[in-house]
């Protein structure tokens, strides 16, 4: 347990996990509750969860239950999930069936953004709040997440205005040192992330990072929330200055708007936001991004790296590679499991990669 996490403990605050970017965190971050985006660090084996969940489904999802079933009882005080993608579905059957938890919500999640969309999401995010409210007796009124939404808008501001730092011809930050940050400010309480984002955002000064690098590669794809995984790939010179995956920056990009209606301003955020692959008819739109984000970082490679038996990602990384080279940009394919391995296979593929753009 970090330091974060133990003074959130010392001051009451009940810590609410969630497994998917739609999950909006401002109703989870209401007083007396804190939003933790769920992963599993160090988690190598997942042979507990392989009994009840298939090979078929993604590491990420057993790595989860793994995690879950592992660790101490009362480490969560609830988990809420979107029925994202079939895995995440099976998942929240299976941790009802294993560990009952007290608190376990599923969010329905549209497939497309219209108007109706909209309007049927903020149904389910009242339902979300109706419950919070009487499992945990706290108050999830238009006040408290105002207050909410305006300490995840600031976050999201810090974050922005760090990554920006990243188009410049030598950023501040390394890929690894962004990943920790966003990691750091999707596991812990707003009040504890803010004021430390701040200052150092005020310390980092104009230095560029202390190391030379080949090339700058934007990374994207589905859920990755190891940094380590983006050490491995900047120790072979390649410098990640663009993100577009499940933790990165195009998750954070756009705040929450001023809407009378809370939840209605948080539905029409979620669903407005880059798109991920399992919305219907929004490909133009998360491609046309990439795209745009690929040119304003200058980037000369973009890596997409997909977890084996991804429902969203399999086959979209295809179909993204094909049109990203037909826009004259180079593009590398990797396949991953959530725990790092095969490290020196992905160097290898990498410093590949690099040569063959002349880097």
């Amino acid at each position: 347990m970090t330091a974060g996490e133990d003074r959130a403990r010392e001051d009451g605050l009940r810590r609410i996990a969630y497994f998917c970017s739609y999950v909006p965190e401002e109703i989870l971050s209401v007083p007396g509750l804190y939003a933790y985006r769920m992963r599993a660090p160090n988690r190598i084996t997942t042979e507990t969860a392989d009994s009840y969940l298939g090979l078929f489904n993604c590491s990420y999802t057993r790595s989860m239950l793994e995690a879950i079933l592992c660790e101490e009882p009362d480490w969560m005080k609830g988990f809420v999930f979107t029925a994202g993608c079939d895995h995440l579905r099976r998942l929240y059957d299976n941790l009802l069936h294993t560990t009952k938890p007290a608190f376990c919500h599923i969010l329905g999640l549209p497939y497309k953004t219209h108007g109706d969309a909209k309007d049927w999401y903020r149904e389910e995010l009242a339902l979300l709040a109706d419950a919070m409210a009487g499992h945990f007796g706290v108050s999830v009124g238009d006040d408290e997440l105002r207050q909410a939404i305006e300490a995840c808008n600031e976050t999201r501001r810090l974050l922005s205005r760090l990554d920006d730092l990243r188009r410049g011809e030598t950023p501040p930050v390394t890929g690894e040192d962004m990943q920790r940050i966003v990691v750091a400010c999707l596991s812990l309480p707003k009040s504890t992330v803010n004021p430390s984002l701040a200052e150092l955002i005020e310390g980092i000064g104009d230095s560029g990072v202390d190391r030379k690098f080949r090339a700058r590669v934007l990374l994207m794809g589905s859920q990755l929330d190891d940094p380590e995984y983006v050490r491995t790939i900047e120790e072979t010179g390649a410098l990640v200055v663009a993100d577009a995956h499940c933790f990165g920056s195009l998750q954070y990009a756009d705040p929450v708007g001023t809407d009378s209606d809370p939840f209605r301003a948080i539905s029409e955020r979620y669903l407005e936001k880059t798109p991920c692959p399992r919305m219907f008819d929004a490909y133009p739109e998360r491609f046309g991004r990439v795209v745009e984000v690929a040119r304003e970082y200058g980037v000369q490679g973009i890596i997409i790296q997909a977890m084996k038996f991804c429902d969203c990602w399999g086959i979209e990384a295809n179909v993204f590679a094909d049109n990203l080279r037909r826009e004259g940009l180079q593009v590398l394919q990797l396949e991953r499991e959530y725990a790092l391995g095969g490290i020196g296979q992905l160097r290898t593929r990498i410093q590949a990669f690099l040569e063959s753009m002349g880097c």
